[in-house]
């Protein structure tokens, strides 16, 4: 068999790949959710990474305005 991730040559007992990690039955059972159609779990999976993403750029955003003002007070001090 083998890798459905990187096509390297797997025993047919291995739990994963040897070359890239990736577990044999999660392939597996998110392949059978895909062909049924049942897709919630990887949709809830997509939102929660979603939302992290947004508050990331979120603290990034503060972190520059918080940045940009300290920078204008020092530079109105001297």
């Amino acid at each position: 068999m083998n890798c459905p991730k990187c096509n390297t040559v797997a025993e047919a007992d291995q739990i994963e790949c040897s070359a890239c990690g990736i577990l044999f039955s999660k392939w597996q059972e998110r392949e059978e959710n895909v062909a049924s159609g049942n897709m919630n779990r990887y949709m809830r999976i997509a939102t929660a990474t979603s939302n992290e993403f947004n508050w990331t750029i979120l603290a990034i955003v503060c972190l520059a305005v918080v940045g940009a003002f300290y920078l204008f007070s020092r530079h109105l001090q001297s």
